[in-house]
């Protein structure tokens, strides 16, 4: 294996670097990482790697302005570069490629694999070693997490993983028996109303006067006129009670 075969790869997601890191080092191939483009140039100057992986969103200096510098410097200007990023709109391949960009993949649409084959492809332009490791290719080599895309990766974890559904059984709640609807029952039509009865000379019913004491026929001849009066003063007073709720029930 050519001892100086050497990737440097640009970028500022970890789980990417660590993954791609691994899979291009079983291919053969001797990594340099950089977590932004500033670090990315300074160690384009210190390596001198056969090929560089470079990303565009990053922090400090992005991947266009990143491009441009190693492509100004006579130093590095003949340093392949392969854009790997995951903006997908043709304008951004048109930009990098006529930056001086050799290739241009899309994260979400290149697996590790791929991403090894045109590195190999790149390689062999330049007339540069090739790692005999990268021999192995989709039938050959071991299949795993890290030859498929990421965004495949983060639906499978979603499967693998997924959030536990804890259904919550509702409290019982007694059951209550309706309230009877109420009843619009009309009210009681207005009684026509009576002439009140005159007081003088009126005998009152015999339901409202308690039965006389059974007397003798001499005691009967023998009743006091207080006896009489008293009598009177409740019969008017019964009357007089009538006659007023009476007046009240026809005001209401």
């Amino acid at each position: 294996m050519p001892k100086g075969t050497k990737i440097l790869m640009v970028d500022d997601d970890k789980m990417l670097i660590d993954m791609y890191k691994e899979r291009l080092e079983l291919a053969g191939y001797q990594v340099e990482i950089s977590r932004d483009g500033e670090e990315g140039l300074a160690k384009v100057h210190q390596v001198k790697p056969d090929v560089v992986l470079l990303d565009i969103m990053m922090p400090k200096v992005n991947g266009y302005e990143a491009l441009a510098s190693i492509k100004s410097d006579p130093a590095t200007k003949d340093i392949p570069v392969i854009i790997l990023s995951a903006l997908m709109r043709d304008v951004n391949k048109a930009k990098a490629v006529e930056a001086g960009a050799d290739d241009y993949i899309i994260k979400s649409e290149a697996m590790p694999v791929d991403v090894i084959k045109k590195v190999e492809t790149v390689l062999k332009k330049y007339n540069k070693p090739v790692p005999s490791a990268t021999v192995l290719n989709e039938k050959s080599a071991p299949k795993g997490p890290q030859d498929v895309p990421i965004s495949q990766l983060e639906e499978q974890a979603k499967e693998d993983n997924p959030t536990p559904i804890i259904e919550v059984e509702p409290a019982a709640v007694p059951k209550v028996a309706p309230m009877p609807e109420p009843k619009n029952n009309p009210p009681p039509p207005n009684p026509m109303p009576q002439a009140v009865p005159e007081v003088t000379n009126f005998v009152p019913p015999a339901s409202n006067i308690p039965p006389p004491a059974q007397t003798n026929p001499e005691s009967e001849k023998k009743a006091s006129p207080v006896v009489i009066f008293l009598l009177v003063l409740i019969v008017i007073l019964i009357i007089a009670s009538d006659a007023f709720f009476y007046i009240r029930y026809l005001a209401g």
